[in-house]
């Protein structure tokens, strides 16, 4: 048995994920047991937890005429300590003189313990994990099993507010790092038992919690399969984001548009899960990812179902059409003024003629600078504190584009023209979706620079192409607007026009056939 944790040991000096592969794979197939003696297993605990100081381990003597020792491990400060010492450890101490002389485990386990989240520990890999995860093992003398107590009191920030996905009407609620508060925000949105939570562990150091949310009869059974394929496919020392794990299951990654939706809130997860979708919660992360995902997805706002339909369409309308001018403007702009300026009319090829007085530089000298700038402001402004960022994005944006037409650096139909592309990108309810727009906006600059309106038109015929073959879990990204043939009719009602909320009565195609009804009216 030591061998076998002295190879876990080993692990850290080891540079190559190859080699900590292969450690991984021999140890998951050796089944470390308890030892009956309790100083052989606290040999291994203390050869395992050496120089950890948060770790708090105890040997204690409990019991009357037939006394009994036992052993308590947990991590400082992630279990309730008042709940541990005030509540189980007197309780164990001082209430326990009439142990046995047999099945004392069952009585400590039975009687001793006031707790309901309790279970027993046979292998010494399970009491690591229980102890990595902020539960308390208590390990008796004379038995090769443990007890696992729930105590767990973990530092967190509750739940916060969204900051980054703001909706006017609905819940202002947030995901947050602590794993088991996500699951909550979900579970209580969804009060089903088909309600599944699969959970599983990533990273051979870290342990990472990862949890496939999904509604079992509603859901997919090959997508759910298919996730779950993709995150045993791979072995790595530990992830710290859900988007670390997205770019590790991403099949697609060499395109710019994301294959998951990334999400904050818990009402739009539940939402999605609810169509037939699946969401994934990763630990320490704030962020869930919701799978299958479309281009017509990531223009929905969590808001658009409590807003009226007419509402909801004008916006999702705006939408496109910015999403649409931060992709073309800057291009088409360059191809008509340096080769299809007769598509203008007299007045404005003069009125433009007339703003680059002066500059000395080209237009696409001009046009590249200026994105450069804008998104130089955009990155400082991130980084900054809040209102140090939206000052300097403020005031940065003004000075700078006031002073490069003072001087004669850029033109000012350019500056209105960038600060046109940069405002209509944020229109976009997805910042991830939204940073593929911004890439691809320079592949049509510099085709509109060498081959004008041909090359507009190329680029968007290649951006075209590439939209329609991508697939997200075998799924067409350009779904309802093509593949009509998946018989997504209904994914239609609820894309660039959204229907009244009483006509929405089939879920999309995400979800299972025989369950795409969801709406039913009384009679």
């Amino acid at each position: 048995m030591k061998e076998v944790y002295k190879l876990r040991l080993i692990t850290d000096t080891i540079g190559t994920v190859i080699k900590m592969a292969i450690l991984h794979d021999e140890y998951n197939k050796i089944t470390a047991k308890l030892e009956k003696q309790l100083f052989e297993n606290i040999s291994t605990l203390e050869a395992l937890f050496k120089d950890c100081a948060d770790v708090v381990k105890r040997k204690l003597t409990i019991g009357g005429v037939n006394k009994i020792d036992i052993y308590f491990i947990y991590i400082d400060n992630m279990v309730n300590k008042d709940l541990l010492e005030e509540d189980t450890l007197h309780y164990l101490i001082h209430k326990m003189d009439d142990l046995p002389n047999e099945n004392q485990f069952e009585y400590i386990k039975n009687k001793g313990l006031r707790s309901a989240d309790i279970a027993e520990v046979i292998t010494m890999d399970e009491a690591v994990q229980f102890i990595l995860g902020g539960d308390t093992i208590i390990l008796v003398d004379g038995f090769d099993k443990a007890i696992k107590i729930s105590v767990r009191g973990m530092p967190n920030r509750g739940v916060p507010t969204s900051e980054n996905e703001v909706a006017i009407r609905g819940s202002k609620e947030s995901f947050s790092e602590a794993f088991y508060i996500n699951r909550i925000l979900l579970r209580r949105r969804i009060k089903d038992t088909n309600l599944k939570m699969k959970q599983v562990k990533v990273g051979t150091r870290t342990l990472t919690d990862v949890a496939i949310v999904f509604i079992e009869d509603v859901a997919k059974p090959e997508v759910v399969a298919d996730i779950e394929k993709r995150i045993s496919e791979f072995i790595i020392d530990g992830i710290f984001d859900c988007g670390m794990l997205e770019q590790l299951t991403e099949r697609n990654w060499y395109s710019p548009f994301p294959e998951f939706q990334a999400t904050e809130r818990p009402d739009k997860a539940a939402s999605a899960i609810l169509e037939g979708r699946v969401v994934l919660l990763v630990d320490n992360s704030p962020m869930a990812l919701i799978l299958p995902s479309t281009l017509n997805s990531f223009f929905q706002a969590s808001d658009d179902a409590y807003k009226r339909w007419e509402v909801a369409t004008f916006i999702r309308i705006v939408r496109y059409i910015g999403a649409l001018l931060t992709i073309a403007l800057p291009g088409l702009y360059i191809a008509v003024v340096n080769y299809q300026a007769e598509l203008l009319s007299s007045a404005m090829a003069l009125s433009f003629a007339a703003s680059r007085g002066g500059v000395p530089f080209s237009v696409l000298f001009e046009v590249i600078l200026m994105e450069i700038a804008f998104e130089l402001l955009l990155e400082a402004g991130i980084r900054l504190p809040g209102p140090m960022g939206s000052t300097l994005g403020i005031v940065g944006g003004l000075v700078i584009g006031d002073a490069a037409v003072s001087a004669n650096l850029v033109s000012p139909m350019v500056v209105i023209v960038i600060a046109l592309t940069a405002i209509c990108a944020f229109t976009v309810p997805n910042e991830e979706f939204a940073s593929a727009f911004r890439v691809i906006r320079y592949l049509l600059i510099i085709l509109s620079a060498f081959l004008g309106l041909y090359g507009f038109i190329l680029g968007c015929m290649i951006l075209l192409i590439h939209l329609a073959g991508l697939k997200s879990f075998g799924v067409p990204y350009l779904l309802p607007f093509a593949a009509s043939g998946m018989k997504a009719s209904s994914d239609g009602k609820d894309a660039l026009v959204k229907y009244p909320i009483k006509d929405l009565n089939q879920r999309p195609t995400f979800s299972k056939e025989e369950e795409r009804t969801r709406l039913v009216r009384k009679k």
